[in-house]
């Protein structure tokens, strides 16, 4: 057994295990663990207790600031708006390689979710913020398990030593001043959509909200949408999963048939994730997406389809809006220098 093959089993047999358990006990927001375990399942090696650490701190601190947000705040809309664009900007400007991994993502979930929920009311509010933190350090210990359980170095060393992957070099960090400029930028496209979801209190469509703030991380509009490209592909991968996933279900609605079919979607997925070919990162985010469409399609009164297309609606709304505020924004953002070399170069 090769790395590779190591890596889909460890992937399925981790992921199905953390649905067993999950699904099993059923706690509030039993459905996010392995959202969670898959995110960290996917990597190579385990990312260290320090590192997780950080990770659940930082989600820690990001609940905490969007429980004061929801208790306090959003009775004070103009006093809100600004709090919240600091912490984007905040978030945005310290989105750096040496930053965590998914760090920018949980912290921004934290910010604006919470929230956003304790429209609904503050008992929500705190059952979302608790069930998060909770959820996540579940989702953490499995993948940290099955890494112990199923590293690297099970897989046989294949004859003849191949040559050592040379890393390509980390692309020019931007200066001090450029970073700010592309803090400024994604700061306000996310701003500007958190003010529309909250003043229209849209609680319902969230997630278009949390992919704009997520693609507004990278303030380019070729970025964006090649962003977008990849949410929609994963978007259609994993939803036409779910559809024939939970077809199956309601002709046999039992939980170990429930597993199978999970261990049977996981193993495909893994294949592609572990393959190393073009799409593999849209076969990883598909993953996601059955993982949290088969959260919301397992209760009652609930039809897969119909999440399906809407939440093809929202990444496509999200992406649409994305790209039209950051060229929007850009534009007028733009350093006067570059807009005179331009301007002059078109004859304008």
């Amino acid at each position: 057994m090769n790395v590779q093959a190591v890596k889909i089993v460890r992937m399925t047999v981790g992921l199905t295990a953390t649905v067993a358990v999950s699904y099993g006990i059923a706690w509030p927001l039993f459905f996010v663990t392995p959202i969670f375990a898959a995110i960290f399942l996917v990597f190579p090696v385990w990312i260290g207790w320090q590192m997780a650490l950080q990770l659940i701190g930082r989600l820690i601190f990001s609940l905490f600031i969007g429980l004061v947000i929801s208790e306090y705040l959003l009775g004070f809309p103009v006093l809100c708006i600004l709090i919240v664009g600091l912490l984007l900007f905040y978030i945005y400007y310290n989105d750096t390689p040496a930053a965590p991994p998914m760090a920018t993502l949980f912290m921004t979930i934290g910010v604006i979710m919470v929230p956003i929920m304790g429209l609904s009311g503050a008992e929500l509010a705190h059952l979302i913020a608790i069930g998060l933190w909770f959820n996540m350090t579940c989702g953490l210990f499995f993948a940290w398990v099955f890494h112990r359980l199923i590293p690297d170095n099970l897989a046989v060393q294949e004859a003849g030593a191949r040559p050592a992957v040379v890393k390509p070099p980390s692309p020019p960090q931007p200066t001090p001043e450029e970073r700010v400029r592309l803090a400024l930028i994604s700061t306000v496209v996310a701003l500007t959509a958190v003010v529309l979801f909250f003043s229209l209190n849209l609680a319902q469509y969230s997630l278009a909200m949390l992919y704009i703030c997520f693609m507004a991380g990278t303030p380019s509009t070729v970025a964006s949408f090649q962003v977008m490209k990849a949410n929609s592909l994963a978007t259609c991968l994993g939803g036409a999963a779910i559809i024939v996933v939970f077809n199956l279900l309601v002709a046999v609605p039992t939980y170990f048939f429930l597993l199978a079919m999970v261990l049977l979607v996981t193993l495909l997925f893994a294949v592609k994730i572990f393959s190393g070919g073009a799409h593999a990162a849209a076969f990883n985010s598909g993953l996601t997406t059955f993982l949290v469409l088969l959260g919301s399609s397992t209760g009652v009164d609930q039809v897969a389809s119909t999440n399906f297309y809407l939440r093809i609606a929202q990444v496509l709304f999200a992406g649409l809006f994305t790209l039209i505020a950051l060229r929007v924004v850009e534009h007028i953002l733009r350093p006067r220098r570059k807009r005179v070399k331009r301007n002059t170069l078109t004859g304008v």
